[in-house]
């Protein structure tokens, strides 16, 4: 099983921070919450801090848990471990987009 951690990461205007998955990748253009794989011995808030910061260039504070589930993608299994998060700083490098909730 592969386990990825996801951020969600809320604005003070109820807006999520959400990105389109790169063409080439599996669900190619589809929107997801920022994040990435845990590493051997790593756990979920210190993936996000260390993906966040690798791959956007922002700094993050994983503040509350918010669920795990688990998905079959073709030979893959997934569990996915959300937690909400602070935007602390940063720039981001790549295109995002802010999507509100409701």
């Amino acid at each position: 099983m592969i386990q990825v951690a996801a951020a969600i990461i809320e604005n003070e205007h109820g807006q999520l921070l959400i990105a389109r998955k790169k063409t080439g990748k599996p669900q190619a253009g589809l929107w997801e919450f920022l994040g990435g794989k845990l590493e051997e011995g790593e756990i979920p808030a210190e993936c996000l801090k260390r993906e966040l910061q690798e791959e956007m260039q922002i700094a993050i504070e994983p503040y509350a848990y918010f669920g795990t589930n688990d998905h079959r993608y073709g030979e893959k299994d997934i569990r996915l471990i959300t937690y909400k998060a602070r935007f602390i700083s940063g720039t981001m490098k790549q295109p995002i987009m802010t999507r509100s909730v409701g």
